[in-house]
């Protein structure tokens, strides 16, 4: 008897349609597996994953990966632009499998089209000297491989990468020989993919944006200085000898030819300058991750591809805020910074008969006080008042321009990265605007549900186009039908955002992590290369 594959968690579901599909369909893996990123973050922590190379760990199964370096904050049009050159340009920097020894390579140019108004784009539509894609496999005949319609790839996609790789496919599909008529003047090429699997990916937003925005509370001025100075920081160097690539050169974002790090960092934060005009060109990753930026994608790209297959899962790392005061909370009480009897005396000491009534009076609201107040009161408001009545006031009165996120629906879950506590938490009580719920349409999920970047309702697949593969009545890809729809696995609540690529994973999420990997790589690998093997 077939499994069912409605189970709460998604991994679940993965592990057990692989499990199916496997027993009908013989796997391919010379296809290549196509991840984002590149090269290490800051020389050491690989983006697809930290504890456990999954690149490496695939290719050692037989896979041959392809990790593709597209910049960290650029647009998706940036991004798919780098990521089609990438893939065309037919030499890859490559790693020795043995040695774990990587040789790179710095040469590929990238051709940014006509994307941008003028006066308001970058300082160049065509940069150069980009690093090579990079390629794990133990196979040959790779070295010269072209991405073409006889070389198909699976793309596997973390967070951003997901909408990325949609406006490459509209592309693809429909030319768009106005915006860039070197890499997209012919249509009906959408066939070249055969598998978009995404992972955490906004497909209709996130509201992290409007987190960071709240919380930062700044004027633009100040705003372009404080990304001014991360920027130079992360840019003084040539590509090479960079930690951290944002790879928004073509920008002006970079160091020109003798100039000293404070001569660069008054040019980009000078008015309209570089990053003045980056941040306020709509053009920036920023605004494509957030709801109005997806929206705006929506207007412009297809959904998917008829000639595809999708694959999505959803995650998130809450736990829902406490409903009841904690068991801690009368101790807290009893704890506060002054003598409840030097208060109670304060107030009726000077008043007769009840001066002398003190100690029962104190008595009296000790063992009653507590029972009234919590019952008053939720322990929820509590804690908006503390943040927004004291601390905020306090920290903006001492000159912070900060304002802290108050309680929302949910909490972190205990074994969230600390780095993303702060924005799992802001994010489980960051209202939506009215333009935005108009945006997002009728029949709200829980928005406040989320895995610390992106929220969990937008994960599953573009609006209009998502199926539960609970609803599958078979496991045979091959017939008609099965394309053009994302094939939604589930939800699991295990992994925060950086668990799903296994950056900063606890050992524990580790096997975790490497299954779910494997489990995909397994699940597409079998998939029909061809729309007209459909039957």
């Amino acid at each position: 008897m077939a499994p069912r594959l409605d189970d709460p968690d998604g991994l679940v579901n993965l592990h057990n349609l692989a499990q199916e599909v496997k027993k009908i369909a013989t796997g391919d893996k010379s296809v290549p597996i196509v991840f984002g990123w590149g090269a290490p973050l800051f020389g050491a922590i690989n983006y697809f994953g930290g504890e456990i190379d999954i690149a490496t760990l695939l290719a050692n199964e037989g896979y041959t990966v392809i990790v593709a370096s597209i910049a960290p904050i650029s647009s998706n049009y940036e991004r798919a632009c780098e990521l089609y050159r990438q893939l065309t340009f037919g030499q890859f920097s490559t790693i020795d499998l043995t040695t774990n020894s990587l040789d790179e390579q710095y040469d590929v140019d990238v051709d940014y089209g006509n994307y941008f108004a003028p006066n308001s784009g970058p300082e160049q539509t065509h940069t150069t000297g980009r690093r090579r894609a990079i390629l794990y496999s133990n196979s040959p005949g790779y070295s010269n491989w072209k991405w073409d319609r006889n070389n198909k790839v699976h793309f596997v996609c973390h967070s951003q990468g997901g909408n990325t790789v949609r406006c490459l496919i509209s592309m693809m599909a429909n030319g768009d020989g106005t915006l860039n008529p070197t890499y997209f003047n012919e249509a009906g090429r959408d066939d070249w993919a055969i598998s978009v699997t995404t992972l955490g990916t906004p497909h209709r937003g996130t509201t992290i944006i409007d987190v960071i925005e709240s919380f930062i509370n700044r004027q633009m001025g100040d705003a372009v200085g404080l990304v001014a100075r991360l920027f130079a920081t992360a840019s003084f160097y040539p590509p090479d000898k960079r930690s951290f690539d944002l790879q928004l050169d073509h920008w002006g974002i970079c160091r020109n030819t003798g100039e000293t790090f404070q001569k660069m960092l008054e040019r980009l934060e000078s008015p309209n300058g570089p990053v003045w005009r980056w941040l306020n060109s709509k053009k920036n990753g920023f605004y494509d991750n957030s709801i109005e930026g997806v929206h705006t994608l929506s207007q412009s790209t297809i959904k998917t591809s008829t000639k595809v297959f999708y694959f999505s899962l959803s995650f998130h790392a809450t736990e829902p805020f406490p409903t009841s005061w904690p068991a801690w909370g009368k101790d807290a009480f009893r704890s506060f910074p002054f003598s409840l009897k030097l208060f109670v005396q304060s107030v009726v000491g000077g008043i007769p008969i009840l001066g002398q009534l003190t100690d029962h009076i104190i008595n009296a609201f000790s063992n009653v006080g507590w029972p009234i107040l919590t019952t008053l009161a939720k322990f929820s408001d509590l804690v908006k008042w503390v943040t927004q009545a004291l601390i905020t006031r306090i920290l903006q009165e001492s000159g912070y321009n900060l304002v802290l996120p108050s309680p929302g629906q949910y909490i972190p879950r205990k074994d969230v990265i600390p780095i993303m506590m702060s924005t799992v938490y802001a994010m489980g009580g960051q209202q939506l605007t009215d333009a935005q719920k108009v945006i997002l349409g009728p029949d709200l999920e829980d928005w406040f549900q989320n895995d610390g970047v992106v929220n969990t309702p937008s994960m599953p697949g573009p609006r209009g186009c998502v199926q539960s593969v609970g609803s599958l009545t078979d496991f045979d890809f091959s017939v008609p039908g099965r394309r053009g729809i994302y094939w939604h696995l589930g939800v699991n609540d295990r992994m925060d955002h950086a668990d799903e690529i296994g950056v900063f994973i606890e050992r524990d999420t580790a096997d975790l992590m490497q299954g779910m990997y494997l489990d995909i790589a397994d699940l597409i690998s079998r998939l029909p290369k061809h729309v007209d093997a459909q039957r």
